[in-house]
């Protein structure tokens, strides 16, 4: 993408929203390379989209001058980065990282323009020298959304259809050119949190296990707290380990969840993080949580989160902000699922703000939100309580009147809080007008809102009426460029559905009144509003209020009602199961057409019942004829109309694209011409720009609610980036495939848009009824049927005729799969919906029918004494069908707008004119000749008489006579097929009683005999029968049945006691809109009637007193045809493939019946198959359709092909697959093609079905040949059937693998047949399986014609017999292999490249082959003793401080772990990151195991290879033949290995287990290996690793196997158990064979160089030479030609050392060159290389649950050769340190006491510890602290285990007390130093903290004026710390902050500082200088005096002189010494006063 050598892109001027930069040199880059310098290349990230400057060979100092833009949609922000990565390319190893920065573009969104020199960090994360120079530009984009989408100008990004690469210039693109290809900005609708619709989930249980790794805490409220995590999925909890004095807790620990539920119900789960302080009691210990449930997870990526943070709050006070940060990544496993471990975090992750990578849309902040949901009102409410106590309530005059027996109430349910309604009493229209308001914290996870209408309960408990579920990313949008919305929804009503309105008490149907599958029928609507406030939350007051008067005058427009009509007509009802009643079908939209409802008006909403009749073959249909019944329907609705145009426009655009793209995905899966396949493209591209141009409909100007206007411009702005992005793929694309690709993902956008929540016209219902039962039902979306003026706007079925197919209503798990296979019924109906306005002629024209109206009345009587009357009957002489409503002839008055148009007539139901022979070809007539006779006589000849088989009078047979449409093929013969005597007789003592037997008594009064004659049908008669059946049925009219309750017949029968008949009479409207309801008025009846109604009127008057109401009654309707159409359909059955097995022999004997229209038919069947070929046409003839042929041939019915497997008693189902016929009415010569069908079964496929259908109009044109016969079959013919080719399959077939038991024998004389085509092809049994289970002619072949198109190629079968004694071959197991594609070759052109390419290359008759003697390797020779790969001073110059553990460091990626490794410039082994045969293709170059499965296969049963009988080992090569006759190719599986037994060394190398599934209640495990090859078991059981979910192994175990007999080995990890048995937690399988075998050669991995000497020299048996020959004979290959040692041919392609080895230096310890270029050929030809695989771990009780993974690689070495020694790779042990601090001084300590004299002081006191091990020292207390500063001169000592190569601390501790073992774990060394203040009688003050990761510390500054908060990495401003490393300085002096928390939202505060010496010694060197602790002895190293401390430092109650002369005197001395003149001379002068008075006195009296 870049440019070169220009400033600022000619282009880039004026784009709006463009990124430029510049990337211009680069200076002082570090050199990575052992030899020569870096190779340096650039790579910049913006927000995910990278680009890469070009590669500068040999530079460190290199110069680019490429310029990259990012064409944007959406602004830059404060936030936006800029991630530089600089990279040293290698040609073979991964890419080395030079420097890496992460540069903000603050600055350069407001500025526009800058240049920049970015320093560059290396991988240890300091800033070094390097420096890269940048130029970059920015210009911000408009705000007009419209705007930016017409900017068409930039350069082509990320369009993978134009094919250009990333590193070379793009092409010019005119700025006015409106095809230009632009960068496509985020679609609005990827934005929402859900991208699954939850509704389409698996309802099926499974087993699911959610693991959540709980990371790490950041800045968590509070200080010195003892955090731990808490974990609630569902009802389980489970918690982590406490951390202590940390509120930056590393846990990295893994908790599980084991599930077994439905998907569906497993994302409802709510998952709750917790945060605690264990410190604290319980109730005050919750420092913060986050909810949100697993949908969340499972509809993301893979179903996890990865490595995302959680904000922390608290849910009692949601106002207090955040809490804190924790660190998650959460997954969930299901059946099959992978196991994905979540990577470590790595250097960089600090460089990225937590905001950045939140558990929530970014940017957004979490802050109160309100969900206000208005609930106005409900109608339509259905029954829930029964009317028995009303009843009688009523009869004994408690309560007057009817009452609605509902109390309805509304419940509200969002993120786990509930509200509801007031309770409205007795009424199906309730009014609640109130206002629920619910607090949440926004964003919310939570995505759905639920919607409860609830029944009031006095006596149980509340009914749940039905519940809707409002998905709010439906209602809501979360687009990133600003334009994203709140939900909010309505005012609109939405429908609610459940199990039938008839349901009141609770039935197994009742779960779908909960929202548990699809509702079946309609149970209310309600009037609702949603709206969301952010800011604040709810009180408790207003939780619940009522609305506002002004809301309620607001919403009023919303409910204006248009009258709206549906038309349904049904032409055909098929495939019905025999049912025991007449069958009729209810039409319902709403409660409209509900004919059980008692709310609504009767409406024409049934059709009439009908007898089905049987269609000859399997099903019955109803006979119709040319009087189709229909229905019609009147309902007022909300004006939604603009709301369901815009939506099926989106849907018809959403067909369209579906149905070309099909076609599209058809031909490239054909391997049709790319022209062809590029053109139909094409043409889907442009219908598809034509769809996208049309405008959506405008929003009226009225009546519109917000949502509509949001959901208008979401749709409008989506459909317009498509439309760009679709023009751009029309001129640009390249690939079909990738445009394939980009064109799913516009059908994935649009169908998020194709959604319309407001949608408030119910769907449409058709039911099924059978008497008064409801059987099946099935659903229609109003949208589908709406009409609209404007086409394109219609419904897809609208004005249609489809098929529908009737479902029975059922529960998810709860009902029978069985049950649900067979199909109720299927219509084919025809469907119009629109309003009134538009009904007019419209709704049945296409039909090109006529409608009649027919009033109707059935006319009953009874039979008295064998007369007939209408006395005592218990039901009207004149009534409605059900005889509930009296309808005598004079009550019917017509309608408004109509008037009669004839009498009344008699019109029969001519389904019951239908006999027994009814669809049959042939049909066998019998008669009963029976004969009585008195005790002791014998059988008369003349007292004969004659009966049918239930002993009803008969005629005789001379009186039978042949009906009109038959002829009679024999004569009447006497039935000898059944139990009777030689005459055909059988007897019996009483013929009424039954029980006849075939030998006569003479007790015997009675016997009979059977006559029968057989009759075909003429097609010839056929009309004249159907006449006289239509005759007969009209001659009276009457139908006759035993009750009125019970099945009804034409012919009268001797137990018949009623009859009626039905009477007809047509209307016809004056007004098209007038509604057909007829009002019957009682009081106008016959005079003989007038009785009963008087005495009916008393009696109701006297029960409810109330007036007698008149009833209204509907019409019937019907569309009357005058001839039909005849059709002829050939149904072409080829093949299918993939069937279920029935039987239990694993096989099926398959037959399909095809059924279409009126008729069914069924192939023959073809046994012991699941692959059958029939390669048969079925015919069907006079195949009647009605209705115009244009008509038929736009919308052709279905055929229906079901399969099913024979049984002699009923047959099991296997599937059914629907296909369309292609309707040819004359003219058209263009043949069906086949095509693959999918068989579904219950939902789930169920294999596939090749086949062509072609319908034709058969009224005079001629019709092609019928195709040719076989056996009286017609063949599929020729023009269809496949083009056939002569080909050759070769088989090896190698043998049998894990065979099991076969009835109760183990296999022990296996053969295989392979079938394919026909042919079959045996090989010879293996004598003895157990001894050596390979056959003895591995390589067979056999020819059979295949058809040239892989499309159509057959199944290949392979069958597995076992030989057993006398003969029997019992099928022990069988598989299908679909299609031969991957073993197709073409072993011609193969040999005529090699040689072509060989005379390209030079090589020729003058090159030879490298003649020397082959060295073995040095190692191969010795004693076999584990090599230390570790460095040592062996080797002379070689001491190298790396060893194998190194190699795997770096190979997995830890720069840090590995940098020792890869500055030596050795290359790493490849990490797979799965098995290592999935890289491989599963090793089966050469072999493949292919599953047996036996036995019959359940519906919920997949192909698990777990439950196969054993495996066949072999494989195929599929090549055509020459079409003349010429010689055939080579044979391609001729050089195979010897099948022979080989012993072989097998050693394993386990190096390490991750995410293990505990086994112990603890949440931990003891994890230990064990092994097992054969009947070689290894158990480490000693060497258990204690409480470990991620133990490190570092195992080598040897084990001596012979393959095959041992080739599978099992390595499984156990969890050790001191009491009770040792439990499995998983094992992992390895075929060692097949590696083996391999020409990848997976017996031991290839290194990338070849060393003879050092750590990493040569460890395979072979040399890479000898390893090349032989590869190239396995491969039946020319042998290597050389030419020197530094140039090979090899397969075609020329190989050079000088290619490999680039810098042309050689190391010393490389081999000879000839093997080194060997290596490197072998390694260009994709043999394995020196690997670590990472395999997943099963369990037999879960298998398809993964229970962890382990890494590990294994080598084989065959005993036969020679075998080098293993490798060591026990783990690296810690290392013993101590690290000594010496507190010397704090200063600026917080002060937080206060003295009783006022003072500020603190007791300050410093306590340390390594975090991990927690064993805290402190040094003594500096009392009195006046000024912060304290004094100390204290010595810390912490001794500790250390792992310098992985840079933690380890550390061996028992869980608890009573723990038996001491678990390891792994910490940073981190020292933890907090400064305290001393309490006596309260607990201690914390004041301040530092952490110091010793490896990575800040540097220490020499004085404390210069210590602040900047000092430390972390700090808030972002600027860069030095920093250093203790144990490579050893020793670090100086002073350092410490600080205290405060909060995510507050700022950190200086609480003081402190000055520290931190030394790491060794062992050997802390006791070479031994010192004491604190102050004691030995005070050496150094020699710590006592601190030199203020006088003012002392405990005050110690020291009272102290204390009086230090506190009291210092602080009082002035008020001391005043006091005390005071009291001087107040004493002086008390003195004064009270010796005054006696001194005078004296004096006086002296003087007298």
């Amino acid at each position: 993408m870049g440019r070169k050598g220009s400033a600022v892109p000619s282009d880039f001027k004026g784009q709006e929203g463009a990124l430029l930069v510049q990337v211009k040199s680069a200076t002082k880059l570090p050199n990575r390379d052992l030899l020569g310098e870096s190779d340096p290349f650039v790579e910049l990230d913006v927000e995910g989209i990278k680009r890469q400057t070009r590669v500068i060979h040999s530079e460190l100092n290199p110069e680019w001058n490429e310029t990259f833009t990012w064409k944007r949609y959406t602004p830059l922000t404060d936030e936006s980065i800029l991630l530089i990565k600089v990279y040293d390319y290698e040609k073979i190893l991964k890419n080395k990282l030079l420097g890496e920065a992460v540069y903000p573009l603050k600055d350069l969104v407001r500025i526009g323009a800058q240049e920049a020199t970015v320093p560059l960090r290396d991988r240890d994360g300091k800033v070094g020298e390097s420096r890269l120079n940048l130029y970059l530009e920015y210009t911000k984009p408009t705000l007009d959304p419209d705007e930016e989408m017409e900017e068409a100008a930039g350069v082509q990004e990320e369009m993978g259809m134009a094919g250009a690469d990333d590193q070379e210039p793009e092409t010019e693109i005119n700025p006015g050119d409106p095809t230009a290809v632009v960068k496509k900005k985020k679609s609005a609708i990827a934005a929402p949190r859900s991208t699954m619709d939850r509704s389409k989930l698996s309802t099926k249980k499974q087993d699911f296990q959610v693991r959540v790794n709980i990371h790490e805490g950041r800045k968590l409220m509070g200080g010195n707290i003892h955090p731990v995590c808490n974990v609630h999925v569902g009802k389980q909890s489970k918690h982590t380990r406490v951390q202590k004095s940390t509120n930056k807790p590393l846990w990295d620990e893994v908790l599980f969840f084991d599930f077994n539920c439905s998907a569906l119900d497993l994302c409802d789960e709510p998952v709750t993080i917790e945060v605690l302080n264990s410190r604290k009691i319980r109730s005050d210990s919750l420092i913060g949580a986050f909810k949100f449930d697993l949908g969340l997870v499972y509809e993301s990526t893979d179903h996890q989160f990865i490595h995302k943070w959680v904000l922390l709050t608290d849910p009692e006070d949601k106002e207090s902000g955040a809490k804190g940060y924790v660190k998650i990544s959460i997954s969930i496993l299901g059946p099959g699922d992978k196991l994905k471990i979540p990577p470590k975090s790595s250097s960089t992750d600090d460089l990225v703000d937590i905001e950045s990578n939140l558990l929530r849309p970014a940017g957004v902040q979490l802050q109160p939100a309100t969900y206000t949901v208005k609930i106005y009102k409900a109608e339509d409410v259905p029954k829930m309580d029964t009317d028995y106590f009303e009843g009688m309530k009523r009869v004994l005059r408690m309560q007057h009147g009817d009452h609605d027996l509902v109390d309805p109430y509304m419940i509200v349910s969002f993120a786990g809080k509930k509200l509801k309604t007031k309770v409205m009493y007795k009424t199906y229209t309730p009014e609640w007008d109130q206002e629920l308001n619910i607090g949440v914290q926004m964003p919310s996870m939570c995505e759905q809102l639920m919607l409860r209408l609830m029944d009031k309960d006095h006596f149980n408990r509340d009914d749940i009426i039905a519940t809707h579920f409002l998905q709010l990313t439906r209602l809501s949008s979360a687009d990133p460029d600003d334009e994203g919305f709140l939900p909010t929804f309505g005012p609109a009503y939405v429908n609610f559905y459940g199990s039938p309105r008839e349901s009141i008490v609770d039935d197994e149907l009742e779960p779908l009144n909960r929202g548990c599958g699809e509702g079946c029928s309609f149970r209310g609507r309600a009037l609702v509003e949603l709206t969301v406030s952010i800011g604040q939350e709810p009180s408790k007051d207003e939780l619940v209020r009522d609305i506002d008067s002004e809301d309620l005058l607001r919403v009023q427009p919303f409910q204006r009602r248009r009258r709206f009509r549906l038309f349904v007509g049904f032409l055909e009802g098929t495939m019905i199961h025999p049912v025991d009643a007449p069958v009729e079908f209810e039409i319902s939209i709403g409660e409209y057409g509900n004919k059980f409802a008692s709310t609504t008006l009767p409406a024409p909403s049934t059709t009439q019942p009908t007898n089905p009749v049987y269609d000859g073959s399997h099903y019955y249909y109803l006979p119709w004829g040319m009087t189709k019944p229909c229905v019609m329907l009147n309902s007022q609705w909300e004006d939604v109309m603009f709301r369901i145009e815009s939506l099926n426009l989106i849907c018809r655009t959403i067909d369209r694209l579906e149905g070309h793209l099909k076609d599209v995905k058809y031909l490239m899966r054909a391997k049709a011409p790319l022209a062809e396949s590029a053109g139909k493209l094409i043409k889907l591209l442009d219908e598809l720009i034509i769809d996208l141009n049309q405008p959506l409909l405008e929003l009226p100007q009225k009546n519109i609610t917000e949502l509509d206007k949001k959901m208008y411009a979401l749709r409008d702005d989506e459909m317009k980036r498509i439309l760009i992005e679709a023009v751009n793929l029309r001129e640009n694309a390249r690939d079909i495939d990738q445009a394939v690709n980009e064109i799913d993902t516009y059908i994935y956008r649009l169908q998020q848009i194709a959604t319309e929540p407001q949608n408030s016209i119910p769907d449409v219902i058709i039911w099924m009824l059978c008497g008064n039962r409801r059987v099946a039902y099935h659903r229609i979306p109003s949208h589908q049927v709406m009409f609209s003026p404007k086409q394109d706007f219609c419904g897809k079925l609208c004005g249609h005729v489809f098929s529908v197919f009737l479902k029975r209503p059922s529960v998810p798990d709860k009902s029978n799969a069985k049950r649900q296979w067979k199909l109720p019924a299927k219509l084919q109906v025809f469907v119009w919906m629109g309003l009134e306005d538009h009904a007019k002629g419209i709704q049945h024209k296409p039909l090109d029918g006529e409608i009649s109206v027919f009033a109707e009345t059935y006319e009953n009587q009874i039979s008295l004494l064998s007369k007939w009357t209408t006395r005592a009957m218990p039901r009207p002489k004149w009534s409605d069908i059900t005889g509930q409503l009296k309808l005598p002839k004079e009550s019917f008055t017509t309608p408004p707008g109509w008037r009669w148009a004839g009498d009344w007539f008699i019109n029969p139901n001519l389904s019951l004119s239908y006999d027994l022979d009814s669809g049959l070809s042939s049909f066998q007539d019998d008669v009963f000749e029976n004969q009585l006779r008195t005790p002791g006589s014998d059988w008369p000849t003349s007292r004969l008489f004659w009966t049918d088989v239930t002993g009803e009078e008969a005629q005789s047979k001379e009186e039978i006579m042949c009906p009109i449409g038959w002829e009679w093929t024999d004569i009447w013969t006497v039935d000898l097929n059944r139990a009777v005597d030689e005459e055909g007789y059988e007897y019996c003592l009483d013929q009424s009683v039954g029980g006849f037997v075939p030998v006569e008594k003479t007790y015997h009064l009675c016997r009979r005999r059977r006559w029968v004659r057989t009759r075909r049908r003429n097609p010839d008669l056929k009309q004249q029968a159907a006449h006289q059946r239509m005759m007969k049925a009209a001659e009276e009219g009457w139908e006759y049945s035993r009750l009125f309750t019970t099945k009804f017949h034409l012919k009268q029968r001797t137990m018949d006691m009623v009859r009626r008949r039905r009477w007809h009479r047509k209307m016809v409207a004056d007004n098209p809109d007038a509604d057909a309801i007829f009002i019957i008025d009682p009081t106008s009846d016959t005079h003989e009637n007038k009785d009963e109604v008087n005495s009916s009127r008393k009696e109701s008057n006297a029960v409810a007193e109330k007036p007698f109401l008149p009833k209204v009654q509907a019409p019937r309707m019907f569309i009357t045809f005058k001839e039909p159409h005849t059709y002829q359909l050939r149904a072409y059955i080829y093949q299918a493939r993939d069937l279920f097995s029935a039987d239990p022999s694993g096989l099926s004997d398959p037959y399909a019946r095809v059924v279409f229209s009126r008729q069914s038919q069924r192939t023959k069947v073809l046994n012991e198959t699941l692959c059958p070929t029939w390669d048969q046409t079925l015919v069907f003839e006079e195949v009647e359709f009605y209705g115009n042929p244009s008509m038929l041939a736009e919308s052709p019915p279905i055929v229906v092909v079901e399969l099913f497997d024979y049984d002699t008693v009923g047959s099991d189902f296997l599937g059914r697959a629907i296909a369309t016929p292609i309707v040819k009415l004359g003219g058209e010569h263009q043949m069906a093609k086949l095509n693959w069908h999918p068989i579904t079964r219950g939902g789930e496929p169920a294999g596939e079905l090749l086949g062509a259908f072609e319908l034709y109009l058969n009224e005079g044109a001629e019709l092609p040949f019928m195709p040719p016969t076989r056996q009286d079959v017609y063949q599929v013919p020729s023009g269809i059937r496949p083009v056939m080719q002569l080909t050759r399959i070769e088989v090896l077939t190698w043998g049998v693998r894990h065979m099991k038991k076969f009835q109760l024998a183990a296999v022990n004389s296996p053969s295989i047949e392979i079938e394919c085509g026909g042919v079959v092809l045996s090989t010879i049994k293996i004598k003895n399986a157990k001894k050596n289970p390979n056959f003895e002619t591995s390589s067979m072949l056999f020819d059979v014609f295949l058809p040239v198109e892989e499309l159509y190629t057959p199944p290949l079968n392979i069958r597995l017999l076992d030989h057993r004694s006398f003969g029997v071959k019992p099928l022990v197991g069988t598989h299908m292999i679909k299609s031969l594609q991957e073993y197709r070759r073409d072993p011609v052109a193969m040999v005529q490249t090699i040689r072509e390419k060989m005379l390209e290359s030079g090589f020729g008759d003058n090159d030879y082959s490298l003649d020397m003697d082959f060295a073995e390797p040095q190692e191969a020779t010795g004693t076999q003793q584990p090599q230390n790969t570790s460095s040592s001073g062996e080797d002379g110059e070689f001491k190298e401080d790396v060893d194998w553990w190194s190699k795997y460091y770096s190979s997995c990626g830890n720069e840090q772990l590995g940098r020792v490794y890869r500055e030596k410039g050795y290359e790493n082994m490849v990490v797979f990151e799965e098995e290592l045969e999935n890289y491989f293709d599963m090793f089966t170059d050469l072999a493949q195991s292919f599953p047996l499965f036996h036995g019959k296969r359940h519906e919920d049963e997949d192909l698990d290879e777990d439950k196969a009988v054993g495996y066949f080992k072999g494989t195929f090569r599929v090549y055509p033949l020459p079409a003349d006759g010429s010689d055939p190719p080579p044979r391609m599986l001729k050089n195979v290995p010897c099948n022979q037994l080989v012993e072989v060394l097998v050693r394993v190398y386990i190096v390490k287990a991750f995410e293990l599934q505990p086994q112990d209640p603890n949440g931990l495990s003891d994890p230990y290996l064990a092994l097992k090859l054969g009947r070689f078991k290894v158990k480490d059981r000693e060497n258990y690793v204690p409480k470990n979910l991620s133990p490190t192994f570092g195992k080598m175990f040897e084990l001596d196997g012979t393959l095959p007999l041992e080739s599978e080995l099992r390595v499984q990890i156990f969890d050790y158990d001191l009491l009770s048995g040792d439990d499995l937690i998983g094992e992992t399988k390895i075929d060692l064979e097949n590696r083996f075998l391999s020409a990848r050669r997976g017996v031991c991995g290839l290194p990338k160089r070849y060393y003879i000497a050092g750590p990493y020299k040569w460890r395979d048996a072979e040399l890479p030479r000898q390893i090349l020959e032989k590869w190239c004979a396995t491969q039946a290959l020319p042998p290597p030609v050389w030419r020197g040692n530094s140039q090979v041919y090899v397969n075609g392609k020329t190989c050079c050392l000088r290619d490999y080895e680039t810098r042309g230096q050689v190391h010393k310890d490389w081999g000879p060159p000839e093997e080194r270029l060997a290596l490197y050929t072998l390694l260009d030809l994709g043999l394995v290389p020196e690997h670590i695989e990472t395999r997943t771990l099963y369990n037999p009780l879960r298998p398809e649950i993964p229970q962890g993974k382990i890494q590990m690689y294994v080598d084989i070495f065959p005993k036969s050769s020679t075998i080098p020694p293993p490798i060591n790779i026990t783990p690296r042990a810690p290392q013993d340190l101590e690290l000594r601090v010496i507190v010397y001084n704090v200063q600026d300590v917080v002060l937080s006491d206060t003295s009783f004299t006022g003072e500020k002081m603190s007791d300050i006191y410093v306590k340390g510890w390594l975090k991990g091990q927690d064993k805290k020292q402190k040094t003594d207390v500096h009392y009195r602290s006046l000024n912060g500063e304290g004094n100390f001169n204290w010595r810390f000592i912490f001794p500790f285990k250390y792992l310098p190569a992985e840079e933690v601390m380890v550390i061996k501790k028992k869980e608890h007390f009573f723990s038996l073992d001491k678990h390891e774990e792994k910490y940073p060394v981190t020292f933890a130093a907090q400064i305290w203040d001393n309490d006596i009688f309260t607990p201690d003050d914390f004041l301040g903290l530092l952490e110091l990761n010793l490896n990575f510390m800040p540097k220490a500054n020499k004085f404390a004026k210069s210590v602040s908060l900047d000092d430390l990495p972390d700090n808030e401003k972002g600027k860069p710390v030095p920093m250093v490393s203790l144990f490579d300085q050893k020793n670090v002096k100086g002073w350092w902050p410490c600080y205290e928390e405060g909060g995510p939202d507050q700022p950190r505060e200086l609480t003081g500082k402190v000055e520290m010496e931190l030394e790491i010694l060794s062992k050997e060197d802390s006791e070479a200088k031994p010192a004491g602790k604190g102050q004691e002895e030995p005070n050496e190293n150094p020699h710590l005096d006592p601190p030199n401390r203020p006088a003012t430092s002392f405990l005050w109650f110690t020291s009272p002189w102290k204390s009086l002369r230090y506190i009291i005197w210092n602080n009082y001395k002035w008020y001391i010494i005043g006091g005390l003149i005071i009291i001087l001379i107040v004493a002086m002068i008390g003195l004064f006063i009270y010796s005054a008075p006696g001194a005078l006195s004296e004096k006086l009296i002296a003087k007298l």
